[in-house]
């Protein structure tokens, strides 16, 4: 869905707090400043997309991975 004024991190924050130790989460949000300093350092893994990998938009994205 899109995401604005930082539903995205909201969502994976909240969809942390459902996940048991060890659970691993994998999710896509925005890849700016915001997302960066909120999600990035939590990220196993943080893949950016090319802008334009989701048809019709042209916003950057990121692949993030994080195991609780």
């Amino acid at each position: 869905p899109p995401f604005n004024r930082g539903d995205d991190i909201r969502h994976i924050r909240r969809a942390l707090t459902l996940l048991e130790p060890g659970g691993i989460l994998t999710g896509i949000c925005l890849d700016g400043p915001r997302q960066q300093k909120a999600l990035e350092s939590l990220a196993d893994v943080w893949e950016p997309l090319p802008r334009g990998t989701f048809t019709y938009t042209q916003v950057a994205t990121a692949i993030l991975r994080i195991t609780v």
